[in-house]
């Protein structure tokens, strides 16, 4: 896959074989049960859904067995790998090679655009949401949840910190802390209504926003 910024996803290619062990190591199995519970809520048996960076499939299958249709996207091919078999047996996911900046879709596709773990982790995250609000049918709606160390008491960081140094090295220099009140202006600046922003998590947090497409 080509893209201007393509150690983005090498980053990630390379921890695709033991994400799926790594991620709740990391972040925990309250914070991610609290994720779980929060985005099973925000999807419907009739929504046609994309999600951008959508890795081994973690939060993919929080969901796919909701929505009418998942397709669930990345830039690496190794990842993509991963997700396959972690959705192998769902019928109603489509699995293909994406770049999250500039799509193959059409307007106006999806009913849902899910963006996992995705915006605090891209050079240009107004460029993602300009791409997920490009997709979107009119009313459609914006999923995010990115996994910050925003709102965590200094040990509680520093405990996350060491585990995610353990098992993935240096956090990517492009990287921020995403906020609610960060993802709202984000949201806003490119064409979407917020209608939720919160932070949940116990031992780590969670940015949960779900913003509604205005023309």
């Amino acid at each position: 896959m080509k893209t201007e910024y393509s150690d983005e996803y090498k980053y990630w290619s390379k921890v695709a074989g033991t994400f799926d062990d790594d991620n709740p190591y990391i972040i925990g199995e309250a914070t991610n049960s609290a994720v779980r519970a929060w985005l099973e809520g925000q999807f419907r048996d009739q929504d046609v859904v994309l999600e951008l960076g959508c890795g081994t499939g973690f939060t993919s299958t929080m969901i796919a067995r909701i929505a009418k249709h998942l397709t669930a996207t990345d830039m690496s091919e190794e990842m993509l790998e991963r997700a396959s078999a972690n959705l192998g047996d769902l019928n109603n996911v489509r699995i293909q090679v994406e770049d999250c900046y500039g799509t193959s879709f059409a307007d106006g596709a999806f009913d849902a655009v899910l963006l996992a773990n995705v915006i605090h982790v891209v050079r240009r995250p107004k460029d993602v949401m300009r791409e997920a609000w490009r997709v979107l049918k009119p009313g459609g709606r914006v999923v995010l949840v990115d996994y910050t160390s925003y709102g965590l008491t200094p040990e509680d960081k520093k405990a996350m910190m060491r585990r995610y140094f353990s098992r993935w090295g240096e956090v990517p220099p492009w990287s921020f802390a995403a906020s609610p009140e960060r993802l709202r202006g984000l949201a806003v600046a490119t064409g979407f209504e917020v209608e939720e922003a919160i932070l949940i998590g116990e031992g780590s947090k969670a940015v949960c926003l779900r913003g509604r497409k205005i023309l």
